[in-house]
């Protein structure tokens, strides 16, 4: 198991006893066609007795060798021959007899408090159908036990009688005494081989403890010499936390003394090959617990997503969603599959793989969920489809904070002042942001600075106009400043006058007053989506709430019109929104009738204000609509507290026709019941997700299992795929630039063991070495 080391000159003589011993031993014992010893042939030699206590020469050579060695207790031997009759004479004169052998269940007794103990005391001897007490035969106890055995198996208080007397106590003393007199004949290599292995765990558990900190953490192992105490090259962070935790750790310290840089053919355990090892065996863990969680909660949903890594590899992450035993929701990460291409059909070749992999029943999948690509998303070729194809209840879910994301995109673009708007915020950021200047100047007006955008953080536009609001007064000021000092380029003081003229039209004041609104609601929206305990029900309430919330603002322009001529109140004069009238060319047979114009203000209101407000509507419920069609199955649950029972049966039975292999004919019963019990419940549960919870907390799933079944098909589906696009922060992190050519295994490793860094944590030690020790072990065994 472990790497010993023997002290030959403290165990010279021992070891001497023991080859002679042996040597005494193999002349007995005959070996078979291979040379081997043959365990199973039954030894002539009366120095070595037989397994059958009955057959033994009882003298003080089989006392030694017995208190020594042990004995067998033959519990798997056959015990026809422990047949015994007997006879019963009913009242009526008839008589019947009737056999009892001995049971398996003799050698064990069960204590008051319901343990089992081994009764290792008893021996079968099936020469004579018995079993012995051998401490008592040994030492000339005179009972039935140590004469010729014990077997009136009508009777078995006889034998705890018998293992409670004082004379049994006393017997076993004695075997136990003298065995530690005599000693085994491995005593002393047995008990070396026990501290050699002690000492080795202690090191693994150190090099285990801190290969799963360092691993938990996303940090890298290896340095560029790996040399303990090295004071001029990088050693690593391994070495350097083996190094720090010996400074507080006398046992470490020493072991890093000795064994510190020991060189090719030595053991110990402190190289890259050991944590490497380690690394491997600790991800299989986490992966091996995460697969049972799985199929213990029965139905599961899927996410994937792809990005390149440092070095152009196309890496497909693979997120899984299921129910825990408690209720809650979890997404955990399997790992990453690299090159499984963009083409629909590859994308679910690599699905079903993973799931073949991991021997996942893709009978019970009951979700998916990815971006709006349309390789993901295609309704007739994308891979929710082909999934479908295979998986009919494998519901697609559209990832709602990226949906979210996209109204917001397509609202930005929907207008040309909505399009100068933010084409202005990002230029000024960079304007100021490209000299060092004016970012200190901009600095010495304002607390906080100006931020950039971005076109797939949505928390980004939200800072940056934000920022633009708060900073309004500072960057004017900047911008004269820059404009008027004869000291900077031409080109420096042309581009601050273009951006100090754009910075004073009335609609960047209004667009800065509404935007800044407008994104920071749907920011914190975004950012409740992302969260991995949220369910498709609060999906659909937050976007209706966002509908009725962009309804209000349409009612509000008179508001941010005064709000954003407040920004000029220092100013002499407050501009007007510019009227720019489209001039269209006039047909022949047209009249030279202006017709009907719009003033500056109705204007903008009209084709600037009420366009992006209408666009956010109409993109919202058009979004909305994919998840109202998956929500609509369960609706009845949300409203279980005002349906009438009748009500709550027909729509049951929808759900129950859907679900036929998942849900019973009592589904409906159980919903009505359900109903019943919530009413009766002090602060009874709202939300689907609150009422998993109360089914377990409750431990009403014998009640309830059908409704409990319907809640996890329901929960396990993602509302989001931000769980796959975080883990791509991960990837960036383990493989940069300086651990570029890292396989893909160890990635997946690293990968696993960081982003599922709760299970990581939670791994035991002594399981995480004892599969470590049959991994290294050299031991051959006998066949």
């Amino acid at each position: 198991m472990f790497h010993c080391k023997t002290n030959n000159e403290e165990n010279e003589g021992a070891l001497s006893e023991i080859e002679s011993l042996i040597e005494k031993i193999s002349s007995q014992v005959p070996l078979n066609n291979t040379g081997d010893i043959d365990v199973l042939h039954k030894p002539d030699s009366i120095d070595i007795p037989v397994s059958d206590p009955g057959l033994w020469n009882l003298d003080e050579k089989t006392r030694d060798y017995i208190c020594r060695n042990g004995f067998s207790q033959n519990i798997n031997a056959d015990f026809t021959h422990s047949k015994k009759e007997y006879l019963i004479v009913h009242k009526s004169g008839g008589h019947r007899t009737f056999n009892r052998y001995l049971n398996k269940d003799w050698f064990k007794t069960v204590l008051v408090n319901g343990e089992t103990c081994q009764r290792d005391y008893l021996s079968y001897s099936e020469t004579n159908g018995s079993v012995y007490c051998i401490p008592c035969y040994l030492f000339e106890n005179w009972t039935v036990f140590s004469k010729k055995g014990f077997s009136n198996w009508k009777y078995p208080e006889k034998l705890k009688k018998h293992e409670n007397s004082e004379a049994h106590k006393i017997c076993v003393y004695k075997m136990k005494q003298r065995a530690t007199d005599l000693g085994r004949i491995d005593t002393t290599i047995t008990l070396q081989l026990k501290i050699e292995t002690n000492y080795w765990i202690n090191v693994l558990t150190r090099v285990c403890s801190v290969v799963k900190s360092l691993a938990s953490h996303g940090l890298p192992f290896r340095g560029t010499e790996e040399k303990y105490g090295s004071s001029v090259a990088n050693s690593g962070n391994f070495i350097m936390a083996m190094e720090l935790v010996a400074e507080y750790d006398p046992f470490l310290s020493q072991h890093i003394s000795k064994y510190g840089n020991p060189g090719k053919g030595n053991t110990s355990y402190l190289s890259f090959y050991t944590y490497e090892q380690f690394i491997s065996i600790m991800s299989e863990k986490v992966l091996e617990t995460i697969i049972k969680e799985v199929k213990a909660a029965t139905y599961f949903s899927i996410s994937i997503d792809s990005t390149p890594d440092i070095t152009h590899i196309d890496q497909l992450s693979f997120i899984i969603r299921y129910v825990l035993p408690n209720g809650e929701p979890v997404e955990r990460f399997i790992g990453f599959i690299d090159d499984a291409g963009h083409k629909a059909e590859s994308l679910t070749e690599a699905i079903f793989s993973i799931l073949k992999k991991y021997d996942l029943n893709v009978c019970f999948l009951r979700g998916q969920s990815y971006d709006n690509a349309k390789n993901m998303s295609g309704i007739y070729s994308g891979v929710q489809a082909r999934i479908k194809d295979v998986i009919s209840l494998a519901d697609f879910v559209p990832c709602s904070a990226h949906s979210l994301n996209l109204v917001g995109m397509c609202a930005a673009s929907c207008c040309e002042e909505a399009n100068n708007f933010f084409s202005f915020t990002q230029n000024i950021y960079v304007y100021f942001s490209s000299s060092t200047y004016r970012w200190s100047l901009l600095k010495k007006y304002n607390n906080s600075t100006l931020k950039s955008l971005s076109d797939t953080r949505w928390s980004a536009r939200d800072d940056a106009c934000h920022s633009l609001k708060t900073n309004w007064a500072g960057v004017k000021k900047a911008l004269l400043d820059l404009k008027h000092d004869k000291l900077q380029k031409p080109l420096t003081r042309s581009e601050a006058e273009g951006l100090l003229r754009q910075l004073s039209r009335l609609e960047t004041s209004f667009m800065t007053e509404f935007w800044n609104d407008v994104l920071h609601t749907f920011n914190k929206t975004s950012k409740l989506l992302q969260s991995v305990q949220i369910d498709l029900s609060t999906v659909v309430e937050l976007y209706n709430s966002l509908v009725s919330y962009v309804k209000s603002v349409r009612e509000m322009f008179q508001t941010y019109y005064d709000a954003a001529k407040e920004k000029f109140i220092d100013c002499n004069k407050i501009p007007e929104f510019e009227n720019k009238q489209r001039k269209r060319k006039k047909h022949f047979d047209e009249s030279n009738d202006p017709g009907h114009t719009f003033d500056s203000q109705n204007n903008f209101k009209i084709n600037t204000f009420y366009v992006i407000c209408d666009n956010l509507t109409v993109e919202l419920n058009k979004r909305k609509s994919a998840y109202d069609s998956i929500i609509s199955k369960y609706s009845f649950i949300l409203k279980i507290y005002e349906l009438d029972p009748s009500e709550i049966r027909e729509d049951a039975k929808k759900l129950r026709t859907i679900y036929k292999q998942d849900l019973d004919e009592s589904f409906e019963n159980e919903c009505v019941h359900f109903q019943s019990v919530l009413k009766l419940t002090t602060n009874p549960p709202k939300t689907l997700l609150d009422m998993s919870k109360f089914i377990k907390e409750k431990q009403f799933v014998t009640i309830f299992p059908y409704v409990d079944v319907a809640l996890k098909m329901f929960l396990c589906n993602l509302a989001s795929n931000c769980s796959t696009e975080r883990s791509f922060s991960t990837l960036r992190r383990i493989k940069n630039y300086l651990r570029s050519s890292m396989s893909s295994e160890r990635l997946n490793s690293l990968a696993v063991l960081n982003i599922e860094a709760t299970l990581t944590k939670s791994l035991n030690y002594s399981d995480v070495i004892k599969t470590f020790a049959a991994k290294q072990a050299r031991k051959k065994k006998l066949k």
